[in-house]
């Protein structure tokens, strides 16, 4: 499937050295995180991405044919405990997460691209499903679950019936406090 590259960019793409860098938005609670994997930082759409240590990389996925659901898993650094304290909480459940691929100049080391359609290409974007923090003797990473957002079809939406998960979004709210106490079915309407 064409991809519509300009002629520079399929030019580029045709040489034997390549410089790509991926470009990461995170949405969190306070704004958005944008990390590049890149050794340095780079400007792009009036933003600049940090290259740091704390982004670790993203799993590959192979694009197929067949009509399934995509998701890829970001790594983070967990060592450093404001990434616990921002990444590995419910509240990032549902955040937005967009993935970029840029390639570089390798004379100038800047975008190449005009700077308007041809700069940056999105590879993915969906919301984060899931977290996991991973501790080890030596490391420490979270890692982010981006599902596309046709995640699931088949889910029912609802709510369960006890008290924490009541008070995520009512939390003055105690009415739930006994929800737990019933055990059997409640019949609803006439017999």
């Amino acid at each position: 499937m064409t991809r519509g590259f300009t002629s520079t960019l399929n030019t580029y793409l045709a040489g034997d050295s390549l410089i790509g860098a991926l470009l990461i938005d995170i949405e969190t609670g306070s704004g958005t995180t944008r990390w590049t994997d890149n050794s340095f930082d780079i400007e792009f759409g009036g933003n600049t991405y940090q290259a740091q240590g704390n982004f670790l990389n993203i799993s590959e996925r192979d694009e197929t044919a067949e009509l399934q659901i995509h998701s890829v898993n970001i790594s983070i650094s967990a060592l450093t405990t404001a990434n616990v304290t921002t990444y590995a909480t419910s509240s990032q459940i549902n955040k937005s997460v967009e993935i970029r691929r840029v390639f570089l100049d390798p004379t100038t080391n800047g975008l190449l691209g005009n700077g308007t359609t041809d700069t940056g290409y999105l590879l993915f974007k969906g919301k984060i499903a899931g977290y996991s923090v991973t501790n080890n003797q030596n490391f420490a990473d979270i890692q982010l679950q981006v599902s596309s957002q046709f995640i699931n079809f088949n889910r029912k939406n609802g709510r369960r019936t006890n008290q924490q998960n009541f008070q995520r979004e009512h939390p003055n709210d105690h009415s739930m406090e006994y929800s737990h106490e019933t055990l059997s079915e409640i019949k609803w309407g006439i017999k």
